[in-house]
């Protein structure tokens, strides 16, 4: 294909990568989860103080840079669920675009194209765009320092003639994003195994100065970027193992079993049965849509067969950064923690659809080759163009499949609703609406552990929603004997929906009454 219209390919899918990162996004996923409410109540505390850290310990303890890059876009939009969302769904763009950069450097540009495509229209891709998780930050990251170490270690070992500077740059970059990395998400840290198990052994096979001189750039660049989380980790070695502690296999009672268990949910999660979280997937369904997941194991297939350095190289990033599933025990399959391994199965479904496709084209080559009669050629001619006019519906009716799963069925899902906390987000915008005079109170479950606000993680919705909007005042289940009514009375909401507790709270206050401002969601209104 021409490289005018590769370069007219490319900006089609990133269209396409933005329409479905941004398309309804302040409304999709409705509600707001507790977890990205906690990162805004990190950032707001973070503008309060002026001080960002490189880790925050709420919440089974959490990378910075979701933070940092939260309580930019919380000073510049607001206190919205949109906002906290904001630069996970730029990411999620970015990652489509540096995708196509790295399956063309390890590939060709065709593979490039159809991996890119993949993950523009994927509902896994597209999901964890769309949620305010840190982890979506890390595609990107992840995605880049790889294309620039690659590029830099091919470079030095090919005859083309490059820029001894451009070359050395490339290893800069990749040392700089590399760094960053570590300031993304816990399954990031599986990455130093990627560069040991592919670019040292590269190094000890190739005795090459410049090589060994790109690489030390790179290792010492990268440690001086992530310097500040390291000392933070040396000094506070529970935080860099608490999370990983608690969901782990060898915490389990059979870790044997476990394993087992664990791998069998994990290589399964792409074809058969996928994540059961409706706030991760469409819950059950693969990872991968049919079409795409047989040629996801298409891709594996050549590659394994093939064994060059490129597919070396992917088989090693998709086996790694699926190790961050396989060694928990919590909900597998898990694909918010596969989500470092979502890049290489979308450049092996890329494979597999290139394959395919130029299997066809090259049979109709033959036999238009071999053939001397005029009207058998363009016969075969029209045949070819008939293939390509089928993959092109092939592709229309991806996205149109992956649109369907995750913008009707999913999004319309009750489950989804109440996965995203969509009670909470209902109680905070009646509370914001209500005259300021008239005293607020929540009440939350007194076995919930508070945060660093004196808040536990499940008030952080109402809390973030709320904040500079309207004042409410939080007391623990056992604390209702604290609720006073104002001269204006006061309205009475409780986190988990206690239609009990209110009840006994309408006897205290008979003048009350209990209204539904949602599904199953009752609060006390007290005149």
């Amino acid at each position: 294909m021409p490289s005018k219209y590769n370069t007219i390919a490319l900006i089609l899918i990133i269209t396409i990568a933005i329409f479905f990162r941004f398309w309804q996004f302040n409304s999709i996923p409705p509600g707001l989860y507790q977890d990205e409410a906690m990162n805004g109540a990190d950032a707001l505390s973070s503008l309060e103080s002026g001080k960002l850290g490189v880790f925050y310990t709420n919440n089974n303890g959490r990378e910075g840079m979701i933070v940092w890059l939260d309580a930019l876009a919380i000073k510049v939009f607001g206190t919205e669920p949109w906002v906290l969302r904001l630069f996970p769904a730029l990411a999620g763009v970015l990652a489509v675009l540096v995708l196509f950069f790295l399956a063309k450097e390890l590939f060709s540009v065709e593979i490039a194209l159809a991996s890119s495509f993949f993950m523009a229209t994927s509902f896994w891709a597209v999901n964890f765009s769309r949620i305010g998780f840190r982890a979506g930050l890390m595609l990107p990251i992840l995605i880049w320092s790889f294309y620039f170490l690659y590029r830099g270690f091919k470079l030095l070992t090919s005859d083309v003639d490059s820029d001894y500077r451009h070359r050395m740059s490339d290893f800069i970059t990749a040392g700089i994003l590399f760094g960053l990395g570590f300031y993304t998400y816990i399954s990031y840290r599986f990455a130093p195994i990627l560069v040991a198990a592919f670019f040292i052994p590269y190094l000890l096979k190739h005795h090459i100065k410049n090589l060994w001189l790109g690489f030390a750039i790179f290792a010492i660049t990268a440690f001086i970027v992530a310097l500040p989380i390291g000392l933070y980790f040396i000094n506070n070695s529970g935080d860099f193992f608490g999370r990983s502690r608690q969901v782990s296999i060898f915490s389990a009672d059979n870790p044997l079993k476990a394993s087992v268990l664990s791998i069998a949910a994990t290589l399964g999660m792409f074809n058969i049965i996928g994540d059961l979280n409706s706030r991760h997937n469409f819950a059950g369904s693969p990872q991968l849509l049919l079409p795409v997941g047989i040629l996801f194991i298409l891709g594996i297939l050549i590659c394994a067969k093939r064994r060059n350095l490129s597919d070396k190289f992917l088989l090693l990033w998709f086996f790694i950064f699926l190790l961050p599933n396989i060694l928990s025990t919590e909900g597998n399959p898990h694909a918010l923690r596969a989500l470092g391994a979502m890049p290489a199965a979308m450049i092996f479904a890329g494979i597999g659809l290139i394959w395919l496709y130029q299997k066809v084209k090259g049979y109709f080559d033959k036999k238009i080759k071999n053939l001397e009669l005029e009207a058998y050629r363009g016969q075969l001619l029209r045949i070819k163009k008939e293939v390509f006019i089928l993959l092109f519906i092939f592709l229309l009716f991806i996205s149109f499949s992956e649109f369907n799963k995750y913008f009707i069925k999913w999004a319309s899902n009750i489950r989804t609703a109440d996965a995203f906390s969509q009670s909470h987000v209902k109680i905070a915008d009646y509370l914001n609406l209500s005259p300021r005079n008239v005293k607020k109170y929540v009440i939350w479950p007194v076995d919930d552990r508070p945060t660093e606000n004196g808040l536990p993680v499940s008030a952080q919705t109402i809390y973030f929603l709320t904040y500079g909007k309207s004042d409410i005042n939080y007391v623990k289940f056992n604390e209702s004997d604290k609720i006073n009514l104002g001269a204006n009375g006061a309205i009475i909401a409780t986190l988990n929906s206690d239609l009990d507790l209110l009840h006994d709270l309408n006897k205290k206050f008979p003048s009350g009454k209990i209204e539904f401002i949602y599904l199953n969601t009752p609060i006390l209104i007290v005149p």
